[in-house]
């Protein structure tokens, strides 16, 4: 079986011939600034409360997750204890 990079394929043959594509022109720079400071400012407007509470939330899921499991093996110890009694 031959590798398909190998084989004798037209219009990759074709795509490889292609210029490739660079866009330096001012238009292009002003185009990358204007949608990286739209980047930036989706995130800036943020309230301060959203801020806190995704800070909180990140910090209390874990912590919410690790108190439910041990009161549930708190529980299952205590129910097992008792069927054995």
């Amino acid at each position: 079986m031959s590798d398909p990079n190998e084989r004798d394929d037209v219009l990759l043959r074709a795509l490889r011939e292609l210029p490739a594509h660079s866009d330096d022109g001012p238009a292009a720079r002003r185009a990358q600034a204007t949608a990286r400071a739209a980047f930036v400012r989706a995130f800036d407007d943020e309230p301060f409360v959203v801020r806190v509470f995704g800070g909180a939330s990140r910090a209390a899921v874990p912590v919410v997750l690790a108190s439910v499991i041990g009161i549930y093996l708190m529980w299952a110890v205590g129910a097992a204890n008792a069927l054995f009694r």
